[in-house]
């Protein structure tokens, strides 16, 4: 199945899509000025499985643009969630075409230093261990999830576990901190 953004009033009916595309647009999250933020699988005249990048779109369909990564193959960036205090982005970085569940690197995006600028993301979580679900307090602050539990990381890729899955559930992992 394709996934595309839609939007519905608060009670949930008006029902309305927004985004067209013929494959994924994922993990949608509101950024501070209205705009929503997106991992699109974008391939129009390129490789199907190298480019899946985060996009914007206004809240009425409108305005849809590359925010970060869009030259660049390779990885998969999602959700992308909004630093509170300023314009930095923090997302997970999945290797290749992307691994179960959305595991990848904690990652920090700077948008202001331009969408095609390899320099604009800082990767914080530290060697080969990925986590999947950031979800940012502050620049120096995330909470994230692995198979393990849900863990805080610090801005330098520290973790310390805050919730320990239990063991013997198989096929349970902690997501969505």
């Amino acid at each position: 199945p394709v996934a595309t953004l839609h939007r519905c009033d608060g009670d949930g009916k008006n029902v309305r899509m927004i985004s067209a595309n013929i494959e994924h647009d994922n993990t949608p999250w509101v950024l501070p000025d209205g705009r929503v933020l997106f991992m699109r699988w974008e391939y129009v005249d390129r490789n199907q499985f190298a480019f899946h990048h985060l996009w914007t779109i206004n809240p009425d369909g409108t305005g849809q643009m590359v925010f970060y990564g869009n030259q660049f193959d390779g990885t998969v960036m999602l959700d992308a969630k909004p630093i509170p205090g300023g314009n930095l982005v923090v997302a997970s970085i999945s290797p290749g075409h992307g691994v179960p569940e959305h595991m990848g690197s904690i990652t920090i995006i700077d948008p202001s230093l331009g969408p095609d600028e390899s320099k604009a993301a800082r990767q914080v979580s530290q060697g080969k261990r990925l986590f999947r679900d950031p979800y940012p307090i502050n620049e120096n602050c995330f909470l994230v999830a692995d198979k393990a539990g849900l863990w805080v990381m610090d801005g330098h890729g520290n973790v310390e576990i805050i919730y320990e899955a239990k063991a013997g559930l198989p096929g349970l992992d902690c997501h969505e901190p």
